[in-house]
């Protein structure tokens, strides 16, 4: 029990310290408004949602990019060992 104790102490204060997925989407979509509106577009009007939507895209597309660099990455590591070596 004594052993059990600490680790159950080290996790619920591991895991107090953790957003939601909906707090950290609400965050984003802030920052995405703050960033239009710092760009000059008025809050509520057709260019100011059509910045939101381009920002919003741009991350997607970001996360893509990362991913399909990752599995590049991995890929090339792969293929790399044993008969089907490449050299530089």
């Amino acid at each position: 029990m004594m052993r059990v104790l600490p680790a159950i102490v080290l996790l619920v204060l591991a895991v107090s310290g953790c957003r939601t997925i909906a707090e950290l989407e609400q965050a984003a979509r802030e920052a995405r408004a703050a960033d239009c509106k710092a760009a000059g577009f008025v809050e509520g009007t057709d260019p100011f949602r059509l910045c939101l939507m381009i920002r919003e895209t741009n991350e997607r597309i970001e996360r893509v990019e990362r991913r399909i660099d990752f599995l590049d990455a991995e890929i090339s590591r792969a293929v790399t060992f044993g008969f089907w070596r490449r050299w530089p």
